[in-house]
């Protein structure tokens, strides 16, 4: 009723349920914050068996209504906290989401903060698959993102399918009682989901994905306010990945036009067809076993591989392209062709990581390779990887004047000469 009560007899009041003890009357007014009963006060047994009179009732109400205005500005208070927190939060992971130009870390930090920022059980990102026309769980967390990763829907199927259809945000109070939802996902994951949040993805007007929070925490509902700030923090990742797309775009153009110069330059010598790409491989094979490599230093051995004989642009066709092995003044020009790759590669500033694994790759650890004779300590690592692919595939390969060595024989000479003329640790790999 929003209004004060007062009862001096309680044994006669029709309103009273009995709570344990021998109240004997009551004093009760409404504690209310902007028009909303929040709570009630309540005072029994005035001392000496007196009754409660009115300006007791005057009194209690002026408390109520104070203690009502402290937890207003406590809940004022609260809120304006909660909106510091997820500000910083958003931040915080808006500035984690465009520190890496890897889709994949990209795609799993933002995973990573949905329960952070939402304080939400667990989230889902669904990515829409343009050749199908379907939603595949991109990344899944929890103990069954396994399983729940091997699921697709059809656009509009489930609850995701609606939103990344409509492109409209969404907040699910209660799944069960939403036709949308598909109970095929928990059935899966044997997970079970109370309610959500979901919002699209949207790139330049299209939607690319799906992101969900799913099972806010503590047994609460999403908000409104949860769902402006999910929005917000979708924006961030259509950013971050659309920054990643264009960066892996623009990567992979540079490595197709390096592959392509480096097979332009191998048209040159047509017995040699295919080396580039099948040292790049070889280069790629021992990596893999190779101790303490990062993805940086495969991603730079990867671009090394491929332009380890640009040089050889700055070689007569005579000497590149003769059927016989080389005499001693041919053999000295063939051997300034990573000089000539140094010389080319210079002028491409964003390249200057390349040179060393191009410029030492006929190093040796004895100091009996070129161009500079350097020494094991001297020798990069890059370098020395690309060095046993490129001569394990110089011995398999046939030239006009001899036949190419099977594979284990060729390994036979590569362990060897370890340690001497190459890298026992590469070697071994």
């Amino acid at each position: 009723s929003k209004k004060p009560y007062v009862s001096n007899d309680l044994s006669r009041d029709t309103h009273w349920l009995p709570i344990g003890g021998t109240q004997k009357n009551v004093m009760a007014v409404p504690l209310i914050i902007k028009n909303r009963v929040i709570g009630v006060m309540q005072v029994f047994d005035k001392k000496g068996g007196k009754p409660f009179k009115n300006e007791d009732l005057k009194m209690l109400s002026s408390i109520a209504n104070h203690f009502a205005m402290i937890m207003q500005s406590a809940t004022v208070f609260n809120d304006l906290q909660n909106r510091i927190r997820q500000s910083a939060t958003l931040q915080e992971v808006g500035s984690l989401l465009i520190s890496s130009l890897d889709p994949k870390i990209v795609r799993h930090r933002a995973m990573e903060a949905i329960t952070k920022l939402m304080r939400a059980q667990t989230g889902s990102l669904l990515m829409v698959d343009e050749k199908t026309h379907e939603l595949f769980f991109e990344v899944a967390l929890g103990e069954a993102g396994a399983a729940v990763k091997e699921i697709r829907l059809k656009m509009g199927e489930g609850i995701a399918g609606w939103v990344a259809v409509s492109g409209k945000p969404l907040i699910v109070p209660d799944v069960l009682k939403d036709k949308r939802f598909q109970g095929k996902v928990d059935k899966k994951s044997k997970f079970r989901t109370r309610n959500m949040i979901c919002v699209p993805v949207v790139i330049k007007g299209k939607v690319i994905g799906v992101l969900q929070a799913i099972n806010r925490l503590h047994d609460l509902d999403f908000t409104k306010d949860d769902l402006k700030l999910f929005q917000l923090f979708s924006n961030q990742v259509a950013i971050a990945l659309d920054n990643a797309r264009l960066y892996q775009e623009i990567k992979e153009t540079f490595y197709a036009t390096s592959e392509a110069l480096a097979e332009a330059i191998e048209k040159r010598d047509p017995y040699t067809g295919g080396h580039t790409k099948r040292v790049l491989e070889y280069s790629m094979a021992i990596v893999k076993f190779m101790e303490g490599v990062t993805p940086e230093f495969a991603e730079l051995l990867r671009l090394s591989a491929v332009l380890h004989d640009i040089g050889k642009i700055g070689v007569a066709d005579s000497i590149l392209r003769k059927q016989a092995p080389l005499d001693n003044d041919e053999a000295e020009a063939m051997r300034q062709h990573p000089l000539y790759g140094v010389q080319i590669l210079k002028h491409v500033p964003q390249l200057k990581d390349v040179i060393p694994g191009m410029l030492y790759h006929h190093e040796k650890p004895d100091g009996r390779g070129y161009p500079e004779g350097l020494l094991d300590g001297q020798i990069p690592l890059v370098a020395k990887i690309i060095s046993v692919a490129d001569t394990y595939d110089a011995m398999t390969t046939t030239r006009p004047y001899r036949k190419g060595l099977p594979a284990e024989v060729a390994i036979g000479e590569l362990k060897k000469f370890s340690g001497t003329q190459f890298d026992g640790a590469v070697v071994e790999a």
